[in-house]
């Protein structure tokens, strides 16, 4: 179930957490690509607790109409940051997504590397490069203004539905051909509830962290 799926995100958190400490163990909060993205992306410098922003976006008849290979209805993106001392800080997603042919609630969870570290010195310092586990594609998300990201899906995602087992399901043939790129509007941090199953997590995001 999904309580699974999310227990392997949390250890793969842990191990970029670990890798990225070892690398570089002087660094405490993070580069300074990776304060800048923190800054812009939660508002502030990741501390001893985890911290989250969550973005959104409805596509209305009309966009649907004029991209008519976009399949994509909604999408909301929930990014979580945390940190130990003395390692790079880790970042993970949570996406949600509904489809124009159905109503259904598709979700998906990865992990994501530190911002331009030392363990990737070719990343960029604006994008967190993120991967869904047991090989299930790539998703960028890029800084688009103050108050947006871009989520890039090059390859489609696997996806399965929300509170199903993610390891029975693939559905990320449900992306369509227009299905690759998205800009997600920041929204409050109640409106991605449906991405976390633990119930402390749930009351931090009510409580606006």
């Amino acid at each position: 179930m999904r309580r699974h799926f999310l227990m392997r995100v949390v250890l793969v958190e842990a191990a970029l957490i670990l890798m990225a400490g070892m690398a570089s163990p002087a660094r405490a909060a993070g580069s300074a690509p990776d304060e800048a993205f923190q800054r812009q992306v939660f508002g502030r410098v990741i501390g001893k607790d985890r911290i989250h922003a969550c973005y959104r976006r409805a596509y209305d008849a009309p966009h649907l109409g004029s991209h008519p290979q976009q399949n994509v209805r909604t999408m909301t993106l929930l990014v979580t940051g945390s940190a130990e001392e003395g390692a790079d800080p880790g970042y993970t997603l949570g996406l949600g997504v509904t489809f124009r042919k159905a109503g259904t609630h598709f979700e998906t969870f990865g992990g994501c590397g530190a911002i331009g570290s030392s363990a990737a010195p070719a990343a960029k310092a604006n994008v967190a490069h993120c991967s869904v586990d047991c090989d299930g594609g790539a998703i960028d998300v890029r800084l688009k203004g103050e108050k947006s990201v871009l989520v890039a899906i090059p390859d489609g995602a696997r996806i399965w539905k929300a509170g199903s087992d993610s390891e029975d399901s693939d559905e990320r043939k449900r992306f369509g051909a227009d299905d690759k790129l998205f800009r997600l509007d920041r929204t409050a941090l109640t409106d991605c509830l449906s991405l976390v199953g633990d119930e402390d997590e749930k009351a931090m995001l009510r409580r606006g962290q």
